[in-house]
């Protein structure tokens, strides 16, 4: 008798007299964000939407390469430069920032964070020439640049990149 009881009981527990909240419905068309924009960058097939360098302050200035070294930068200012240290087996990558601690660089399809130190008035990173993230600098249409926390800048990628870490790379690599 007293099993019947605690199952009655349970069983009006279960009970309620108000009528449960009604559902929610989808609505007909989402609302678009008031942040989101179309990026001024259409992406190519496959590529996946790259907001870093869609918000990236470009650069002005122009290309200059050697077969060990590729700089871009106006007015003898360099913004960003790749140069190949042959003897250590390195690539060196220098931004003309004067502090800070990280070098982040950005492409259509990586991107990748290194510590740097200020050498002769540039922040410069030494990269392993086997470091994978140079085959994306090295076919990149847009590079993003910042230093720490800071804003990203863009500049064009160049063929004179892919030159330098060929160039750098131990033979047939």
């Amino acid at each position: 008798m007293r099993k019947r009881g605690l199952i009655v009981l349970l069983a009006l527990a279960g009970c309620s007299s108000e009528p449960p909240p009604p559902a929610s419905r989808p609505s007909a068309s989402p609302t678009p964000s008031p942040t989101s924009t179309p990026s001024p960058r259409p992406p190519k097939p496959g590529q996946l939407p790259t907001p870093e360098l869609d918000g990236a302050t470009p650069l002005t200035g122009r290309w200059t390469a050697t077969p060990t070294a590729a700089t871009y930068g106006e007015a003898g200012r360099i913004a960003f430069a790749i140069r190949c240290d042959r003897p250590a087996r390195q690539i060196l990558l220098s931004v003309g920032a004067k502090v800070g601690g990280t070098l982040r660089l950005f492409t259509d399809d990586a991107a990748a964070r290194f510590p740097a130190q200020v050498v002769d008035g540039a922040l410069e990173t030494p990269v392993t020439t086997g470091q994978t993230f140079l085959d994306a600098l090295a076919r990149a249409d847009a590079i993003g640049i910042a230093v720490d926390g800071g804003t990203v800048q863009r500049i064009p990628g160049d063929k004179a990149i892919g030159v330098v870490v060929r160039g750098c790379r131990p033979a047939g690599r």
